[in-house]
């Protein structure tokens, strides 16, 4: 069989030269998507190079987003559908559709808020002129005091000198890799994840190590095994209404992971973002080991995503690592924004966001038992989303497909994969998506018939 040959310029580096020609041929359709492509030893013999410079190559084409390697099975042109990191985006509003595919908050008038925020700084010219300057690294010390206040409202416990700015737990995640030296390292995490780690993880060159989770989220022995195998040092963790499982984990499977974290040196990144939605939950991990996690937390999910303000809670010894971060990323988070985010904290408009946020998510979280209950559907109250494992005959990518014919948006578990790490046959619904209750209502039952219906031909994967 004759293998693949790629056309080299002669200029650069021969492993550059070999990505640059693999990039050109997907464009071109010369490789198509899946194609597997030769083994390192047999395009390095039919090119007269090492083997080295072939796996280098192909390392750098994955870097830029051309393949995929799959363990013990080669390496694949990229199939856009099965990677998060070129794939996962907000979908913008369409009239024709029902989305159900990305965790937004529910829509709220936010606008009286914001114009009283606005209309009590401007009563104060020199505040407004303060807030236009350049700020401190972790901003300023009235800021700092009014969000720890409203943290520890809500039974997180945070401190002047831990607490950190950020612009959105996207941006935290960032700043929190950044700071534990994870850029160009293996991050462990549960085996599915929140696809913006994946985004983050492509461009700074982290691979993701996914580990087996249960009905809890991540299995200690599977963190020991990792551990004892390889010099790991970062973990990251969602242990509060996992995304995209649901799964809450539990006091005593928090405690036997800290002690591992402990024993095996990691600092974990404890994504918390949707935190403050459920009115019962265990202790943050940061409550149980603040030296061992750096707790990232946002006021997108429960105020307002425009805002782009999120916080972090950091161990002291990672105090002038997290600065370092913060001033090579963007040298302060905007001090006109936090205040904003303290007025509403201030004035009881951010409790009252929250308060409507989980009344409305209660009645969804109705809605969704009454189509999806007898499918299983895993659902956490509080949660923006649900976890709904499909049944035999249907497999992940034909029904997200099916879904998307009948004009209802859902996430599949391919989204959510860490590394190589198995995709189950399930999908997420995000019910926080839809505008109002009456269109939430109307794709459950359209998903509830096609659950109960078999796949067409042209679905079938």
């Amino acid at each position: 069989m004759t293998i693949w040959t790629p056309q080299l310029s002669g200029q650069g580096p021969v492993y550059r030269q070999l990505a640059q020609a693999i990039g050109q041929a997907v464009e071109q359709g010369e490789l198509q998507a899946g194609q597997r492509l030769p083994t390192h030893r047999a395009l390095a013999d039919k090119l007269g190079v090492t083997v080295g410079t072939i796996t280098r190559a192909y390392a750098e084409a994955e870097h830029q987003g051309w393949l995929t390697a799959r363990v013990g099975a080669g390496t694949y042109v990229r199939e856009e559908a099965l990677e998060p990191a070129v794939s996962w985006h907000i979908r913008q509003p369409d009239p024709s559709r029902i989305e159900l595919w990305q965790n937004l908050p529910i829509l709220q008038d936010r606008e009286p808020a914001f114009r009283n925020a606005i209309e009590q700084l401007l009563a104060t010219p020199e505040r407004v002129n303060a807030l236009m300057e350049y700020s401190s690294v972790n901003g300023e010390l009235p800021q700092r005091e009014i969000v720890c206040a409203w943290l520890n409202k809500y039974g997180f416990t945070a401190t002047l000198d831990r607490l950190f700015f950020s612009f959105g737990s996207q941006n935290g995640l960032l700043l929190s890799l950044m700071a534990c030296g994870a850029v160009g390292e293996t991050v462990l995490c549960e085996g599915l994840t929140y696809p913006g780690l994946s985004t983050l993880c492509h461009p700074l060159r982290i691979q993701l190590k996914g580990l087996a989770m249960d009905e809890e989220g991540i299995l200690p022995q599977a963190l020991e095994k990792a551990c004892q195998s390889g010099g790991y040092r970062t973990l990251y963790l969602n242990p509060t209404i996992h995304n995209p499982t649901t799964s809450i984990m539990s006091l005593a499977r928090r405690q036997e992971i800290l002690a591992l974290c402990e024993r095996y040196q990691l600092i974990i990144i404890e994504d918390d973002v949707h935190g403050t939605l459920p009115e019962v939950r265990p202790p943050a991990l940061v409550e149980l080991s603040p030296e061992r996690v750096i707790h990232l937390g946002s006021f997108a999910k429960n105020t307002s995503a425009g805002l782009r303000i999120g916080y972090m809670i950091v161990p002291s010894h990672l105090h002038s690592a997290m600065s370092i971060a913060v001033r090579g990323c963007c040298w302060m988070i905007t001090p006109l924004m936090i205040e904003l985010t303290c007025q509403w904290l201030q004035s009881g408009q951010a409790d009252q966001m929250l308060l409507n946020q989980r009344k409305v998510l209660r009645q969804r979280g109705e809605l969704l038992r009454h189509h999806l209950g007898a499918h299983q559907v895993q659902y956490q109250e509080g949660g923006m989303h649900a976890w709904l494992p499909l049944p035999a005959h249907w497999r992940s990518p034909a029904f997200v497909q099916s879904a998307d014919h009948l004009g209802i948006g859902v996430a599949g578990a391919e989204l959510f994969t860490a590394g190589h790490f198995p995709s189950p046959q399930a999908v997420r619904l995000s019910i926080s998506h839809p505008g109002d209750n009456i269109s939430l209502d109307k794709a459950l039952g359209i998903l509830r018939q096609l659950l109960d219906s078999e796949p067409t031909p042209q679905w079938v994967i």
